[in-house]
């Protein structure tokens, strides 16, 4: 017995191509009933073979299919409706498509609570800096003051408001890569990282930056 596979926007979709296929099928079927239905009209005469051999294929393909789309769906919070009235290629299709909207907008949460998860840990890696000479250095004490204000602005913000503070954070994570990215940055990248640091914080931030006179505590 085949497991049912976790859900995910990629199976949801491989589901809902599979729904096309069925309905693509049933209606095949549902055109050559006819024909079905002149051979019943002749006494004695059952339907062709085939066609009803096929008839009990999509019969069992839909009831298959309808299955694995509502055990997959359990696994959201989804509110689904009675196996019962899931009863036709069209209600699978809905589910499915209400299904993907809501693993879509599961992604979209995950990937907000990762993002801000990141930039406190960001943060909280600058507020762990010390300079190596001067433990009162007045231009990374300034520099971790707001650190700490931009920690907690994220900590209560909505995601929504992602976007206004990760250009907040940009100066920051410019600080962190001077220091540990120093052997990997081209001169311009350098350059770059270094007048951000200095726009934000002051030069000599910067500059003790450069000379590596910050690190971890």
């Amino acid at each position: 017995m085949s497991s049912i596979p976790w859900p995910t926007v990629e199976t949801a979709s491989e589901l809902l191509r599979r729904n096309a296929d069925l309905a693509t099928w049933l209606a095949d079927l549902g055109t050559r009933s006819a024909e079905a239905a002149r051979a019943l009209t002749q006494p004695g005469t059952p339907p062709p073979r085939d066609y009803l051999d096929e008839l009990a294929d999509a019969g069992r393909e839909f009831a298959a299919l309808r299955d694995e789309v509502l055990k997959v769906a359990a696994h959201t919070p989804l509110s689904l409706p009675p196996h019962p009235e899931v009863a036709s290629t069209r209600e699978i299709d809905a589910l499915l498509r209400r299904l993907i909207d809501e693993l879509e907008k599961e992604m979209q949460r995950a990937a907000a609570a990762r993002a801000r998860q990141d930039a406190l840990t960001l943060l909280d890696r600058v507020a762990a800096l010390i300079h190596r000479d001067d433990p009162q250095f007045a231009a990374l004490l300034t520099c971790q003051s707001r650190a700490r204000e931009l920690y907690a602005t994220i900590e209560a913000s909505a995601d929504a408001e992602r976007p206004r503070w990760t250009q907040s954070l940009a100066p920051f994570s410019a600080l962190l890569t001077l220091l540990e990215g120093q052997h990997a940055l081209s001169d311009d990248a350098w350059a770059v990282l270094e007048d951000s640091v200095a726009d934000t914080f002051g030069r000599p931030l910067a500059v003790a930056a450069a000379r590596g006179k910050l690190a971890p505590r």
